[in-house]
């Protein structure tokens, strides 16, 4: 398993059916940079998750674990945007995704099926609600 450092989280996704009944294998995902004032984002990983539903762990970047000493050091995470999709099933995107230094994080995505005989699910999402919440693994790095 790759290893962060002072300066970066390991993120896994784990992609499931509605109420995480089953694991979805070959579902598309993307991890960016959150939008910058321009709108742009940075593309860092685009992956497949596994027979499990989960994908292969990510390493992103985050501020060093010092920022978290002094309120005065700038914010102590990084944000990202994570994008989910499969063929059959409503695209997702989870907004606001927080990593912190050496924490690694689980992000669990349920997808919901298309309605029989829909081509495909409409492209203008909007998020609404709080950020996705992520479980800590427990895994020491």
């Amino acid at each position: 398993m790759p290893i962060a450092n002072d300066s970066s989280a390991v993120l896994r996704v784990v992609v499931t059916t509605a109420l995480g009944a089953l694991p979805l294998e070959g579902a598309s995902v993307t991890v960016s940079t959150a939008a910058d004032e321009s709108g742009e984002r940075t593309l860092l990983y685009s992956v497949r998750t596994g027979p499990g539903g989960m994908t292969p762990a990510m390493i992103l970047p985050t501020p060093p674990l010092s920022n978290s000493l002094s309120p005065d050091s700038g914010p102590p995470y990084a944000v990202y945007t994570v994008e989910v999709a499969r063929e059959g099933y409503t695209p997702l995107t989870a907004l606001h995704v927080t990593m912190f230094s050496g924490i690694p994080a689980v992000l669990p995505v349920a997808m919901t099926p298309l309605e029989e005989n829909q081509p495909a699910a409409p492209t203008d999402l909007t998020a609404v609600g709080d950020p996705q919440a992520l479980y800590h693994t427990g895994e020491e790095d």
